[in-house]
């Protein structure tokens, strides 16, 4: 069924360049009329590589939980929602009224793994990678198959709130700890674009190592009054960005060059590839492109 988010749940704009974490920071204190050195605090932490998903809590019970969908509008998954161990049914000592928490639902490296494991054993097809294997089990209309999949959740925002325990969104994601919500370890609490962009360095450095899949880092206004003046721009905050790291590179030796013939008789070069592993995908072919594109580039089967 389909579920309407009291408070849509935005998209985030992305950053690609160092030089745009300074030009952010900048830009929330020309707007906000502040001085070009005055501090501001902006939390700092990994882009979880998931689904997201809202979390409807009444007086501590979990009542509902939605998909995005379009950020509007997305689909009741409550079922499947609480077969997630990590997903606290009742919060503890949490807040009348209502509470909406936003978070990530997720899945390890070695619980896709697992899961792929058994797909082949049972001969399904296998899953590309973590983030699709996450959203397909969410979205099945048996909770017995979520359940059996080893699903994960990260809170780290919320939507509507008739209390909000905490003035900054630090403190908002402790609220959540509190409550028994699972939260990132790694969220920081940084004052200048110095700082944001050693923690981003840090995560970054640890990317493979993480049990997890993360795309980025993201930072957000640490004030909460302050994002409540901040607002939003279309679809997404001024308070907020997602630096994105720059995309996976791999090598792999091409194999063989074949030509593929489209419905329309077009001639389409494509490399077969030693199977390399990118962004969590398997990829073992690629376009050339045409014939052009491979004299520019001299490409030959058994190079690298």
């Amino acid at each position: 069924a389909k579920v309407r988010h009291a408070v849509p749940m935005l998209s985030l704009g992305n950053i690609f360049e160092d030089a745009e974490v300074e030009e952010f920071c900048q830009r929330v204190r020309r707007f906000l009329g502040m001085a070009a050195d005055a501090p501001l605090a902006i939390t700092a932490e990994p882009k979880i590589d998931g689904l997201s998903c809202s979390l409807r809590y009444v007086d501590g019970d979990l009542v509902q939980a939605a998909t995005r969908g379009d950020g509007r509008e997305g689909e009741d998954v409550t079922a499947n929602v609480r077969t997630i161990r990590e997903i606290p049914h009742r919060l503890h000592e949490g807040p009348r009224g209502v509470l909406d928490v936003r978070g990530e639902v997720y899945m390890t490296k070695a619980g896709f793994a697992g899961v792929n494991d058994r797909q082949a054993a049972a001969g399904k097809p296998l899953f590309a990678n973590p983030r699709n294997s996450a959203a397909g089990s969410l979205r099945q209309l048996d909770p017995a198959i979520t359940a059996s999949r080893p699903l994960q959740f990260f809170a780290y925002a919320w939507g509507q709130a008739d209390v909000e325990p905490a003035e900054t969104q630090m403190g908002m994601v402790e609220a959540f700890r509190s409550y028994g919500l699972p939260v990132n370890p790694l969220m920081k609490r940084c004052t200048t674009a110095e700082e944001l962009l050693a923690h981003y360095r840090f995560i970054e450095a640890r990317r493979a190592a993480l049990p997890y899949d993360i795309d980025g880092v993201v930072y957000k206004v640490d004030s909460i009054a302050l994002q409540v003046r901040l607002g939003f721009v279309s679809r997404t905050p001024r308070w907020a960005v997602a630096h994105k790291f720059p995309a996976e590179k791999a090598t792999t030796v091409l194999r063989k060059i074949e030509i593929q013939v489209g419905r329309t008789g077009a001639l389409t070069p494509v490399a077969r590839l030693d199977p390399v592993t990118v962004g969590g995908v398997v990829v073992t072919n690629a376009t050339l492109h045409n014939e052009d594109e491979i004299k520019r580039k001299d490409i030959r089967e058994g190079d690298t």
